[in-house]
């Protein structure tokens, strides 16, 4: 399907993946993914909590790490499992946030709630985690993102003391840089980051409205995307992801009634090419899995008037751009799903490159 073509590029939306469940075959609102050499996706799943009469209700539904494979083409996704669930003890999750793999195949999650980044093997057996707060540092944190750069250098945002913390790969503590404010270099609640094949170090500022750029040593470079409600401003970024060729993709959450949420594109030097705004029209195979076991489920949506609400993302929550097929992943939470985009270079039709 061709979907959005700008300056030379096109994205073809290829297909969605996953549902709502809250074990076995499926997500439970997805809000991070990485994907391994071996062609594993492993997807961190936020989970849901609920509200009693006592308070906050900390059951801790959904709070694991998925493993997938996805195909080439609808239906060719396998469910491979799970690991992790909620507690404090060792291999267990309570808010994870950031998933990122190394060289070894080892998969790294972060912990918004414990402050801690737990290390797994492939096979999601525990291995060893380190605390991301260091003597000295503030009593509010709030571990997020998490990147490994080429070098092996481990990347950590925290967006509650609004910093961007360096770790070696067994944990110990390199260095740290940010601090609260609206100047360059300085962060409101950063997000998802993500380390391009140079090494440079994109953080998405989500209470500033913008992404940023650093060298690998925390020096600002430049700024993408600014504040604001037109086409191409940003409403809360969450997460970057930035692919070979150096576009940059923006996951843009957005609080506005009107907007669902969308992936900002921009080139490598920050010009806004084009936005997405989800396009799931056909069913995922898990989801339509369940439509058709349920007569039910079928009916009513025969029953109404379109579909066209269900298209679109709702607060997607991550980017990841998949090198080995070239195409974006987009984790569509509010969906419990992944949408995906292909990219072809050189799509040279006049009048769609204006």
């Amino acid at each position: 399907m061709l979907t959005e073509t700008v300056a030379g590029r096109t994205y073809d939306y290829s297909h969605n993946v996953g549902r709502g469940a809250q074990s076995g075959m499926g997500f439970n609102w997805p809000v991070s993914m990485t994907f391994a050499a071996d062609g594993t996706i492993y997807i961190a799943n936020r989970g849901s909590e609920t509200i009693s009469n006592v308070g906050w209700n900390r059951t801790g539904v959904g709070q694991r790490i998925s493993k997938i494979t996805i195909g080439a083409e609808w239906g060719e996704e396998e469910f491979l499992g799970e690991f992790s669930r909620y507690g404090n003890g060792d291999g267990q999750l309570i808010w994870p946030a950031g998933i990122a793999n190394d060289d070894q195949g080892q998969v790294f999650v972060t912990d918004e709630w414990l402050n801690r980044v737990t290390v797994f093997d492939k096979e999601g057996g525990y291995i060893r985690a380190f605390n991301t707060v260091q003597p000295g540092d503030g009593e509010t944190n709030g571990a997020a993102g998490i990147a490994i750069a080429p070098d092996g250098t481990i990347y950590v945002s925290d967006s509650r003391s609004h910093q961007v913390r360096l770790f070696k790969n067994d944990g110990a503590f390199i260095s740290a840089f940010g601090s609260k404010g609206v100047t360059e270099g300085q962060f409101d609640a950063p997000w998802g980051l993500t380390v391009d094949k140079d090494g440079k170090v994109y953080v998405a500022d989500f209470n500033n409205h913008r992404v940023q750029k650093f060298s690998a040593d925390g020096k600002f470079e430049a700024q993408i995307g600014r504040p604001g409600n037109k086409r191409g401003d940003l409403t809360n970024p969450t997460d970057v992801a930035v692919d070979p060729d150096g576009d940059i993709y923006v996951c843009d959450w957005s609080k506005n009634a009107w907007d669902r949420g969308r992936v900002h594109i921009f080139t490598a030097k920050g010009q806004f090419l084009t936005s997405l705004v989800g396009d799931a029209q056909q069913l995922s195979q898990w989801a339509q899995m369940t439509v058709n076991a349920n007569a039910d489920y079928a009916k009513r949506r025969r029953e109404v008037h379109s579909t066209e609400p269900e298209w679109t993302f709702a607060q997607p929550t991550a980017v990841e751009w998949d090198t080995a097929n070239n195409r974006l992943m987009v984790a569509d939470t509010q969906r419990s799903r992944l949408q995906i985009y292909k990219k072809q270079s050189g799509y040279m039709v006049p009048q769609l490159n204006l």
